[in-house]
């Protein structure tokens, strides 16, 4: 996980790297104590706010942070300051934290779609495994605000910081997982006004003749499926009691697809997770995996297995699936 200086664009707002030509329109909104009641550090003159951005980035040259400006689009101007913070890149984790918005943009989109940006960049693009919040447990608004995104509550850390007037804090911790960020990325995009990067999905639980005929298109796309006749891939689905599909709402064309063979007991296998090419790149592989293994017949099945090329072992990891090790070997035996 290599965490490096990005722009995060989206519709009312850009997060951008925080330098020091942010410190003039910071210090124009950012200098009202009621702003930093909550956080521990609090900045009230424009030597302050500099003292902060500096601070900032020397986390930064850390390893340990990555601040952003948050610039309200309408107006190109910066309106406030949130970061990736106590990077744990080794773990795959990080905290999304020390963000504060001027007064003027409090209550509005503003603050969701800047943590949807930062959410999406880190489970996506970074593949962060756990991604953390933290507040003062007296801020009820912010908790609120927090568990409003689809965070968990996890526990609160007593006597966990002295703020700047003396006061001893005890700090609320929340995290949102990978195999949580599918479910709170459609919550996200629906309080946002619909989804950002894809169109509407729908699931199928029986394919269509037009998308038996789609599922065979997109087995031609893979080196392990090509091959295959439209015969075959009817007797597979008539074989086949575990599966998960997705097809685009607008059209009902077949977008995604997973199978899996089991005993209900002991051992299942994993086949054919395949999306559509045009499709890639906007978490449907993520979501299709969740679903898949979500699936009752899996439930209470001992090992769960599948085979696949050494470059998609860690697109896999995140739910657990590890390699066997040189003590097994994968055979296959060629029919005549």
């Amino acid at each position: 996980m290599i965490v490096e200086p990005v722009t995060l664009e989206g519709t009312h707002v850009r997060l951008e790297p925080l330098a020091e030509s942010h410190h003039a329109q910071l210090s124009e909104i950012g200098l009202d104590e009621e702003l930093w009641r909550w956080i521990p550090t609090r900045v009230t003159t424009p030597e302050e706010m500099m003292n902060y951005i500096r601070l900032a980035q020397q986390d930064q040259a850390a390893g340990t942070a990555l601040p952003f400006a948050t610039i309200d689009r309408a107006s190109n101007r910066a309106i406030g300051s949130t970061r990736y913070m106590n990077i744990a890149a080794e773990h795959r984790r990080l905290e999304i934290g020390a963000t504060w918005i001027a007064k003027s943009h409090q209550r509005t989109l503003v603050n969701v779609e800047a943590k949807y940006l930062m959410l999406r960049h880190a489970f996506e693009t970074l593949d962060c495994q756990r991604v953390e919040l933290k507040t003062d447990s007296r801020n009820r608004r912010s908790r609120n605000a927090i568990q409003r995104l689809g965070a968990k509550q996890e526990g609160i850390f007593r006597n966990h910081m002295i703020t700047s007037t003396g006061r001893i804090r005890h700090t609320v911790y929340f995290s949102i997982t990978i195999a949580e960020w599918p479910q709170v990325k459609a919550n996200l995009e629906s309080k946002l006004g619909g989804a950002r990067d894809r169109e509407p999905l729908r699931r199928v639980e029986t394919l269509s003749d037009s998308q038996v005929e789609d599922l065979h298109r997109l087995y031609q796309n893979e080196w392990w499926t090509r091959g295959r006749t439209l015969e075959d891939t009817r007797r597979m689905l008539e074989a086949t009691r575990v599966m998960v599909a997705f097809a685009d709402a607008s059209n009902d064309r077949l977008v995604a697809f997973a199978r899996a063979n089991t005993d209900e007991t002991f051992k299942a296998l994993i086949f054919d997770v395949i999306v559509d090419p045009d499709w890639r790149k906007r978490a449907l592989g993520i979501d299709l995996m969740n679903a898949l293994l979500a699936h009752p017949a899996l439930a209470g099945v001992r090992h769960i297995e599948l085979y696949c090329r050494p470059e998609m072992t860690r697109f896999y990891e995140r739910w657990g699936f590890k390699s066997t090790g040189p003590e097994a070997q994968f055979l296959r035996r060629e029919s005549s």
